[in-house]
Protein backbone atom coordinates (compact mmCIF):
# COMPACT_ATOMS: atom_id res chain seq x y z
CA UNK A 1 0.00 0.00 0.00
CA UNK A 2 3.00 2.28 0.39
CA UNK A 3 4.40 1.98 -2.18
CA UNK A 4 1.30 2.00 -4.29
CA UNK A 5 0.60 6.15 -2.77
CA UNK A 6 3.99 6.63 -3.45
CA UNK A 7 3.63 5.60 -7.70
CA UNK A 8 0.33 8.01 -7.42
CA UNK A 9 2.48 11.07 -5.24
CA UNK A 10 1.87 10.71 -1.53
CA UNK A 11 5.10 10.68 -0.20
CA UNK A 12 6.61 12.44 2.62
CA UNK A 13 8.37 15.49 2.50
CA UNK A 14 11.44 14.26 2.10
CA UNK A 15 10.07 12.18 -1.02
CA UNK A 16 10.16 8.37 0.47
CA UNK A 17 7.77 6.35 0.67
CA UNK A 18 4.87 6.68 3.97
CA UNK A 19 6.19 4.60 6.58
CA UNK A 20 3.64 1.10 7.87
CA UNK A 21 2.30 3.67 11.02
CA UNK A 22 1.36 6.34 8.55
CA UNK A 23 -0.32 4.56 5.77
CA UNK A 24 -2.23 2.51 8.86
CA UNK A 25 -3.29 5.89 9.81
CA UNK A 26 -4.36 6.81 6.48
CA UNK A 27 -6.56 3.48 6.54
CA UNK A 28 -7.81 4.14 9.51
CA UNK A 29 -8.69 7.74 9.73
CA UNK A 30 -12.68 8.33 10.30
CA UNK A 31 -12.35 12.09 8.92
CA UNK A 32 -13.00 10.10 5.37
CA UNK A 33 -16.49 8.76 5.98
CA UNK A 34 -17.47 12.68 7.52
CA UNK A 35 -16.37 12.37 11.43
CA UNK A 36 -14.03 14.92 12.92
CA UNK A 37 -12.36 14.13 16.18
CA UNK A 38 -12.12 16.54 19.37
CA UNK A 39 -10.41 15.47 22.41
CA UNK A 40 -10.18 11.86 21.56
CA UNK A 41 -14.09 11.74 21.02
CA UNK A 42 -15.90 11.77 17.00
CA UNK A 43 -18.56 13.79 16.03
CA UNK A 44 -20.51 14.73 13.04
CA UNK A 45 -18.45 16.86 10.57
CA UNK A 46 -19.92 19.84 8.51
CA UNK A 47 -17.81 18.57 5.33
CA UNK A 48 -19.11 15.67 3.34
CA UNK A 49 -17.32 12.21 3.23
CA UNK A 50 -15.22 11.05 0.39
CA UNK A 51 -15.86 7.12 1.06
CA UNK A 52 -18.95 5.21 2.05
CA UNK A 53 -19.65 3.85 5.54
CA UNK A 54 -19.53 0.41 3.62
CA UNK A 55 -16.69 0.42 2.14
CA UNK A 56 -14.02 2.19 5.20
CA UNK A 57 -15.87 -0.98 7.23
CA UNK A 58 -14.86 -3.38 4.97
CA UNK A 59 -11.29 -1.97 5.24
CA UNK A 60 -11.15 -2.06 9.03
CA UNK A 61 -12.18 -6.25 8.49
CA UNK A 62 -9.03 -6.47 6.20
CA UNK A 63 -7.66 -4.79 8.65
CA UNK A 64 -8.07 -7.19 11.33
CA UNK A 65 -7.75 -10.22 8.95
CA UNK A 66 -3.98 -9.22 7.88
CA UNK A 67 -2.96 -7.74 11.42
CA UNK A 68 -0.52 -9.96 13.28
CA UNK A 69 -0.60 -8.25 17.00
CA UNK A 70 2.71 -8.57 18.95
CA UNK A 71 2.45 -11.88 21.13
CA UNK A 72 2.60 -10.93 25.05
CA UNK A 73 4.16 -12.89 27.56
CA UNK A 74 2.63 -15.50 29.95
CA UNK A 75 2.00 -14.40 33.21
CA UNK A 76 2.16 -17.38 35.17
CA UNK A 77 0.70 -15.56 38.51
CA UNK A 78 2.19 -17.57 41.37
CA UNK A 79 -0.15 -16.51 44.43
CA UNK A 80 2.51 -17.11 46.85
CA UNK A 81 5.97 -15.67 45.19
CA UNK A 82 7.43 -12.26 46.84
CA UNK A 83 6.63 -13.25 50.46
CA UNK A 84 9.25 -15.73 51.59
CA UNK A 85 13.16 -15.86 51.43
CA UNK A 86 14.90 -19.05 51.82
CA UNK A 87 16.08 -19.67 55.08
CA UNK A 88 19.55 -20.74 53.98
CA UNK A 89 20.56 -18.20 51.83
CA UNK A 90 19.21 -15.95 51.96
CA UNK A 91 17.43 -15.36 48.59
CA UNK A 92 13.94 -14.95 47.08
CA UNK A 93 11.80 -17.35 47.05
CA UNK A 94 10.31 -18.40 42.98
CA UNK A 95 7.93 -20.33 41.58
CA UNK A 96 7.47 -21.90 38.18
CA UNK A 97 4.96 -24.98 36.35
CA UNK A 98 6.09 -29.00 36.04
CA UNK A 99 4.58 -31.83 34.99
CA UNK A 100 4.92 -35.15 36.58
CA UNK A 101 5.13 -38.85 34.92
CA UNK A 102 1.43 -38.84 34.49
CA UNK A 103 1.24 -35.38 32.73
CA UNK A 104 -0.27 -33.84 35.19
CA UNK A 105 1.13 -30.38 36.04
CA UNK A 106 1.60 -28.33 39.40
CA UNK A 107 3.48 -25.87 40.72
CA UNK A 108 6.24 -26.16 43.10
CA UNK A 109 8.51 -23.27 45.08
CA UNK A 110 12.02 -22.70 45.57
CA UNK A 111 15.05 -20.65 46.24
CA UNK A 112 16.27 -18.59 43.40
CA UNK A 113 20.06 -19.77 44.66
CA UNK A 114 21.64 -16.20 44.27
CA UNK A 115 24.00 -18.23 45.89
CA UNK A 116 25.07 -21.43 46.70
CA UNK A 117 21.87 -23.28 48.13
CA UNK A 118 21.01 -26.70 48.77
CA UNK A 119 17.39 -26.31 49.35
CA UNK A 120 14.72 -28.27 47.46
CA UNK A 121 11.19 -27.41 46.12
CA UNK A 122 7.98 -27.30 47.61
CA UNK A 123 5.19 -27.91 45.92
CA UNK A 124 2.30 -25.34 46.59
CA UNK A 125 -0.92 -27.96 47.29
CA UNK A 126 2.19 -28.79 50.37
CA UNK A 127 2.67 -24.96 51.26
CA UNK A 128 -0.79 -23.87 51.55
CA UNK A 129 -0.97 -27.01 53.67
CA UNK A 130 1.09 -25.81 55.79
CA UNK A 131 -0.06 -21.92 55.31
CA UNK A 132 -3.59 -23.31 56.67
CA UNK A 133 -2.09 -25.16 59.68
CA UNK A 134 -0.82 -21.39 60.81
CA UNK A 135 -4.18 -20.06 60.14
CA UNK A 136 -5.59 -22.94 62.68
CA UNK A 137 -2.91 -22.27 65.57
CA UNK A 138 -3.51 -18.51 65.67
CA UNK A 139 -7.58 -18.59 65.05
CA UNK A 140 -9.10 -17.89 68.20
CA UNK A 141 -12.56 -19.28 69.24
CA UNK A 142 -15.81 -17.42 68.21
CA UNK A 143 -16.60 -16.58 71.83
CA UNK A 144 -12.96 -15.50 72.30
CA UNK A 145 -13.74 -13.17 69.80
CA UNK A 146 -17.20 -11.87 70.82
CA UNK A 147 -15.90 -11.20 74.06
CA UNK A 148 -13.11 -9.20 73.10
CA UNK A 149 -14.92 -6.89 70.76
CA UNK A 150 -17.56 -6.28 73.87
CA UNK A 151 -14.90 -5.10 75.77
CA UNK A 152 -13.03 -3.19 73.42
CA UNK A 153 -16.10 -1.36 72.75
CA UNK A 154 -16.65 -0.76 76.68
CA UNK A 155 -13.16 0.86 76.62
CA UNK A 156 -13.82 3.43 73.59
CA UNK A 157 -16.36 4.35 75.70
CA UNK A 158 -14.32 4.35 78.61
CA UNK A 159 -11.75 6.30 76.97
CA UNK A 160 -13.82 8.93 75.14
CA UNK A 161 -15.61 9.89 78.17
CA UNK A 162 -12.15 10.43 79.98
CA UNK A 163 -10.90 11.99 76.38
CA UNK A 164 -13.78 13.87 76.71
CA UNK A 165 -13.30 15.44 80.10
CA UNK A 166 -9.63 16.12 79.53
CA UNK A 167 -10.44 17.95 76.78
CA UNK A 168 -13.01 20.34 78.06
CA UNK A 169 -10.75 21.12 81.12
CA UNK A 170 -7.75 22.28 79.14
CA UNK A 171 -10.26 24.38 77.01
CA UNK A 172 -11.49 26.31 80.57
CA UNK A 173 -7.84 26.88 81.35
CA UNK A 174 -7.47 28.12 77.59
CA UNK A 175 -10.54 30.57 77.99
CA UNK A 176 -9.02 31.73 81.14
CA UNK A 177 -5.76 32.61 79.59
CA UNK A 178 -7.58 34.20 76.60
CA UNK A 179 -9.51 36.30 79.54
CA UNK A 180 -6.31 36.98 81.17
CA UNK A 181 -4.50 38.22 78.18
CA UNK A 182 -7.61 40.39 77.31
CA UNK A 183 -7.48 42.23 80.68
CA UNK A 184 -3.59 42.80 80.52
CA UNK A 185 -4.08 44.16 76.93
CA UNK A 186 -6.89 46.60 78.58
CA UNK A 187 -4.84 47.26 81.47
CA UNK A 188 -1.60 48.46 79.02
CA UNK A 189 -4.01 50.69 77.20
CA UNK A 190 -5.28 52.53 79.64
CA UNK A 191 -1.36 52.87 80.79
CA UNK A 192 -1.70 51.12 83.93
CA UNK A 193 1.18 48.62 83.24
CA UNK A 194 4.72 49.53 82.07
CA UNK A 195 5.46 48.59 78.47
CA UNK A 196 7.85 45.77 79.56
CA UNK A 197 5.95 44.05 81.70
CA UNK A 198 3.09 43.94 79.33
CA UNK A 199 5.38 42.68 77.12
CA UNK A 200 6.81 39.92 79.48
CA UNK A 201 3.31 38.74 80.65
CA UNK A 202 2.30 38.47 77.40
CA UNK A 203 4.55 36.27 76.15
CA UNK A 204 4.07 34.12 79.16
CA UNK A 205 0.16 33.73 78.66
CA UNK A 206 0.90 33.05 75.04
CA UNK A 207 3.09 30.33 75.71
CA UNK A 208 0.84 28.67 77.87
CA UNK A 209 -1.66 28.96 75.27
CA UNK A 210 0.41 27.18 72.37
CA UNK A 211 0.99 24.41 75.46
CA UNK A 212 -2.95 24.20 75.92
CA UNK A 213 -3.65 24.01 72.39
CA UNK A 214 -0.86 20.77 71.81
CA UNK A 215 -2.32 19.09 74.98
CA UNK A 216 -6.37 19.02 73.14
CA UNK A 217 -4.76 17.73 70.28
CA UNK A 218 -3.00 15.05 71.89
CA UNK A 219 -5.88 14.13 74.31
CA UNK A 220 -8.35 14.16 71.34
CA UNK A 221 -5.38 11.86 69.48
CA UNK A 222 -5.17 9.02 72.64
CA UNK A 223 -8.79 8.00 72.33
CA UNK A 224 -7.57 5.73 69.52
CA UNK A 225 -4.11 4.64 70.22
CA UNK A 226 -5.04 1.62 71.48
CA UNK A 227 -8.50 0.82 71.51
CA UNK A 228 -8.44 0.77 67.43
CA UNK A 229 -5.08 -0.90 66.58
CA UNK A 230 -6.63 -3.73 69.65
CA UNK A 231 -10.03 -3.48 67.55
CA UNK A 232 -8.00 -4.01 64.31
CA UNK A 233 -6.35 -7.00 65.44
CA UNK A 234 -9.07 -8.88 66.89
CA UNK A 235 -10.26 -9.05 63.63
CA UNK A 236 -7.21 -10.12 62.12
CA UNK A 237 -7.40 -13.26 64.43
CA UNK A 238 -11.12 -13.74 63.32
CA UNK A 239 -10.15 -13.59 59.85
CA UNK A 240 -7.34 -16.21 60.05
CA UNK A 241 -10.77 -18.71 61.06
CA UNK A 242 -12.16 -17.96 57.73
CA UNK A 243 -9.08 -17.80 55.68
CA UNK A 244 -8.55 -21.01 56.77
CA UNK A 245 -10.94 -22.83 54.30
CA UNK A 246 -10.84 -20.26 51.42
CA UNK A 247 -9.36 -21.17 47.67
CA UNK A 248 -8.53 -17.50 47.12
CA UNK A 249 -4.52 -18.14 47.79
CA UNK A 250 -4.11 -14.40 47.17
CA UNK A 251 -5.60 -13.42 49.64
CA UNK A 252 -4.11 -16.25 52.32
CA UNK A 253 -0.60 -14.62 50.90
CA UNK A 254 -2.22 -10.74 51.47
CA UNK A 255 -3.12 -11.88 55.08
CA UNK A 256 0.23 -13.21 56.18
CA UNK A 257 2.13 -9.91 54.75
CA UNK A 258 0.08 -8.28 57.35
CA UNK A 259 0.74 -10.43 60.36
CA UNK A 260 3.61 -12.15 59.76
CA UNK A 261 7.33 -11.38 60.21
CA UNK A 262 10.22 -13.20 58.66
CA UNK A 263 8.60 -15.35 56.53
CA UNK A 264 11.38 -18.16 55.52
CA UNK A 265 11.14 -21.67 53.71
CA UNK A 266 13.35 -24.11 54.84
CA UNK A 267 13.83 -28.02 54.43
CA UNK A 268 10.48 -27.79 53.18
CA UNK A 269 9.25 -26.34 55.86
CA UNK A 270 6.85 -22.84 56.43
CA UNK A 271 8.65 -20.38 59.49
CA UNK A 272 6.66 -17.43 60.09
CA UNK A 273 6.92 -14.88 63.39
CA UNK A 274 4.03 -13.44 64.48
CA UNK A 275 3.63 -10.29 66.56
CA UNK A 276 3.79 -9.88 70.39
CA UNK A 277 0.00 -10.30 71.12
CA UNK A 278 -0.13 -12.97 68.46
CA UNK A 279 2.19 -14.73 70.21
CA UNK A 280 0.72 -14.10 73.83
CA UNK A 281 -2.82 -15.49 72.46
CA UNK A 282 -1.20 -18.23 70.97
CA UNK A 283 0.06 -19.49 74.43
CA UNK A 284 -2.97 -18.64 76.00
CA UNK A 285 -4.76 -20.76 73.54
CA UNK A 286 -2.82 -23.43 74.30
CA UNK A 287 -3.44 -23.62 78.02
CA UNK A 288 -6.67 -24.43 79.96
CA UNK A 289 -5.96 -22.23 82.46
CA UNK A 290 -6.66 -19.26 81.17
CA UNK A 291 -10.11 -18.19 79.49
CA UNK A 292 -9.67 -15.10 77.78
CA UNK A 293 -6.32 -13.69 76.86
CA UNK A 294 -7.64 -10.27 75.76
CA UNK A 295 -7.56 -8.57 80.12
CA UNK A 296 -4.03 -9.26 80.08
CA UNK A 297 -3.03 -8.47 76.59
CA UNK A 298 -4.84 -5.21 76.35
CA UNK A 299 -4.02 -3.84 80.04
CA UNK A 300 -0.14 -4.88 80.21
CA UNK A 301 0.62 -3.94 76.77
CA UNK A 302 -1.17 -1.54 76.23
CA UNK A 303 1.37 1.76 76.88
CA UNK A 304 4.30 -0.17 74.67
CA UNK A 305 1.48 -0.71 71.87
CA UNK A 306 0.36 3.28 71.91
CA UNK A 307 3.51 4.10 70.29
CA UNK A 308 3.08 1.43 67.43
CA UNK A 309 1.02 1.77 64.02
CA UNK A 310 -0.14 -1.07 64.30
CA UNK A 311 -0.44 -4.41 67.16
CA UNK A 312 1.42 -6.37 64.64
CA UNK A 313 4.04 -4.22 63.27
CA UNK A 314 3.49 -4.54 59.24
CA UNK A 315 6.44 -4.64 57.48
CA UNK A 316 8.63 -5.76 60.08
CA UNK A 317 11.72 -8.21 58.85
Amino acid sequence: MSHFLALHGVVTKSGTPLGKASTHELLTNKAYIGLVKHHSEWFDGSFAPIISPDLFEAVQNRLKERSRPRKSKIHHNFPFTGLFRCGECGSMITAQWATNRFGVKYRYYRCTKKKNCSQGYLREETLVFQLRERLQKISLPDDWIEYMMRKTDEWQKEVKVSSGSRVEQIKEDEREIQQKLDNLITLYLDGNVPKESYLAKKDELLQKKVSLTVKIDSARHERNNWVEPLREWILDMKKATQLQSTDNFFEIKDYFKKIGTNLQLRDKSVSVSFCPPTEFAISRKTGSEFAHPLLSLARTRADQISNDVSFCGEGRN
